[in-house]
């Protein structure tokens, strides 16, 4: 029983994989990598994470410069945001966040295990749900 499970989960994830929704998505975070502006956003937002990353390991933490390193790092991911590409993989995943939301329901509910009250959280959480999300202390 258990190897016809994993065989119409694979037969899931093949249907996933298809769809226009991973494929959009997969498309459209490509492109964004392939953007010069986005791409040096990236490598500037992982330089300052690491540094915050070494300076929280040193012995003596400079709060001062972990504070300044943090600002910086916000407004590095603010702008990254903004950018047209990371727009639209932002709503790219959005949709298939929703998808994915839509199968786990249905799975859920096979399972009679979905609650109502588990889609109370799903607009402040976005797609990933409680686990995603730090907000709102839902769960």
């Amino acid at each position: 029983m258990n190897e016809q499970i994993l065989t119409k989960a694979r037969e899931l994830g093949e249907l996933i994989a298809a769809s226009e929704e991973f494929n959009a998505m997969r498309g459209l975070e490509a492109e964004a990598t392939q953007d010069q502006e986005v791409s040096d956003l990236y490598d500037q937002y992982a330089d300052l994470r690491e540094r915050m990353d070494d300076l929280q390991k040193s012995a003596k933490p400079d709060a001062a410069e972990f504070r300044k390193l943090r600002e910086q790092a916000m407004d590095v991911e603010s702008r990254l945001s903004r950018q047209d590409k990371m727009v639209a993989v932002s709503q790219a995943r959005e949709t298939f966040g929703r998808l994915m939301d839509g199968i786990n329901r249905a799975i859920q509910e096979e399972l009679g295990t979905y609650e109502e009250d588990d889609d109370e959280f799903e607009s402040s959480c976005g797609s990933g749900g409680c686990d995603s999300c730090a907000g709102c202390g839902g769960h």
